[in-house]
């Protein structure tokens, strides 16, 4: 495997450095061939530079790329806004030989030069892709056999497609087909692929961003879901973060809210405060207290439906 660079983001490693902590857990359990670089800035965002300033948002985003052209490394995040981000500059820049001249102009000032050559992957279909299903299942040291799962795609991890190219947009099974290969059941459900709606706290509509949280959480707790996983700091923000505060409110949806890393630390045989878990604003208790019940029973109906019950699960 190709050695790669590990762009954080801002939102992980300013907020949540419990997330990149189980991040360089689990890289390193798996032997996997990473590096940190000097001079990675913000990706930059999207939905608030580009919309203020498209010529920043390029050229930040092509600087960024340009550290890992220049040194032969290609790049893995686990943050799905920095990946969207990153491959759409990429793209425009590889389809717009003008702008890409403009922006190695300005680059060369400082001593760069965008090429583009940089494969750039978001970490779920990373797993997926470079990992694979088989070496998974060879590594873990306990499955999530009778847990039933909530993938969270997000927006950014699958689009814009024709930059990202790494599942379907309209239909991803990337994520479901790692949460299967953990043992776990993935469910389907209508609000699968809704944005979570954090952006809508970035411009003073908290109470909207609440209302789409809202949804998917309820929905949840009906289709009887142990937890939602997800692979974003900014859904991450939302679910965790807004469901705390709705319950503050008296609200009490009480769904665990699991990182991917986390899962996965989880399943490689580190325990939750190893991983950081209990930094997590909402209590993912029950969730741990299911899997061990589930773990214990054998795997038919009766043993499952057991273990939920004793376990207080979901719905």
């Amino acid at each position: 495997m190709k050695e790669f660079a590990v762009f954080w983001g801002c939102t992980i490693q300013t907020r949540f450095p419990f997330l990149e902590k189980s991040t360089r857990m689990v890289l390193k359990e798996f032997n996997l061939p990473f590096r940190d670089i000097d001079g990675f800035t913000c990706c930059p965002e999207k939905s608030l530079v580009n919309n203020v300033d498209h010529a920043a948002f390029t050229l930040t985003g092509a600087r960024n790329v340009a550290l890992v052209d220049e040194a032969g490394l290609d790049l893995v995040s686990p943050c799905t806004g920095c990946v969207s981000n990153l491959a759409t500059v990429k793209s425009g820049l590889k389809a717009d030989p003008r702008e890409k001249g403009e922006v190695n102009a300005l680059l060369k000032e400082v001593g760069r030069e965008f090429t583009g050559i940089a494969n750039l992957s978001h970490l779920v279909p990373f797993f997926h892709d470079a990992v694979g299903a088989h070496k998974i299942r060879q590594k873990i040291k306990r499955n999530f056999a009778g847990m039933k799962l909530a993938a969270h795609y997000g927006c950014h991890m699958i689009r814009p497609g024709y930059a990202l190219r790494n599942d379907d947009p309209l239909d991803p099974k990337k994520f479901d087909n790692l949460m299967t290969a953990l043992g776990a059941e993935s469910l389907q459900f209508p609000t699968k692929l809704m944005c979570c709606g954090q952006g809508l706290d970035r411009v003073d509509q908290h109470d909207n961003a609440l209302y789409f949280a809202r949804l998917k959480l309820k929905e949840l707790k009906a289709v009887g879901a142990d937890a939602l996983v997800l692979c974003c700091p900014s859904c991450f923000l939302q679910f965790d973060n807004n469901q705390f505060l709705m319950e503050k409110e008296g609200e009490k949806l009480g769904v665990p809210i699991i990182y991917f890393t986390e899962l996965m630390g989880l399943a490689l045989g580190f325990n939750a405060e190893e991983l950081g878990m209990t930094a997590h604003r909402v209590d993912v208790t029950s969730f741990l207290q299911k899997w061990e019940a589930v773990s214990k029973m054998p795997l038919n109906g009766a043993g499952i439906d057991e273990a939920m019950n004793s376990a207080g699960a979901l719905g």
